[in-house]
């Protein structure tokens, strides 16, 4: 066997590992995703705007149980993210408790047994906001 053959032989094998590893969804499975993102995320109100990331998101449990990372896109400023934060969480049961800035933002938030961090930052390209929101369970002694 060649050097040739066996780097072609290498390459089929590494594009079938990638085919293996890639997943397949329709737009009818992208479609029930977002609902089902948006259906738990419930008690964390988001812009109006605002698209969820299925890929770079990770959600365990539902409702008021959930906690995880969600990273949504939005055509907001940084800005008006953060007044539709300031605005809308608290009246949603989220009691905020502290805030940065920088280069990009970090607001926290105490609900009910959980703390939610979201970190906004400027889009590099274009106009909008990028959204990470993490919930995780507050610490009970």
């Amino acid at each position: 066997m060649t050097v040739k053959n066996i780097l072609v032989s290498f390459g089929i094998v590494l594009i079938c590992i990638g085919c293996i590893n890639t997943p397949m969804m329709s737009s009818e499975t992208d479609v029930k995703t977002k609902s089902k993102f948006v259906e738990v995320l419930e008690g964390a109100p988001l812009p109006s705007d605002a698209v969820i990331d299925n890929k770079k998101s990770v959600i365990f449990g539902e409702g008021s149980l959930w906690t995880g990372r969600v990273e949504v896109n939005t055509g907001l400023s940084s800005e008006e993210v953060i007044r539709f934060f300031m605005n809308q969480y608290p009246t949603a049961g989220w009691s905020f408790l502290s805030s940065s800035k920088s280069q990009s933002s970090v607001l926290i938030f105490v609900g009910k047994n959980k703390t939610l961090t979201a970190e906004i930052q400027n889009k590099s390209f274009g106009s909008g906001s990028k959204i990470i929101l993490t919930v995780s369970p507050t610490s009970q002694n």
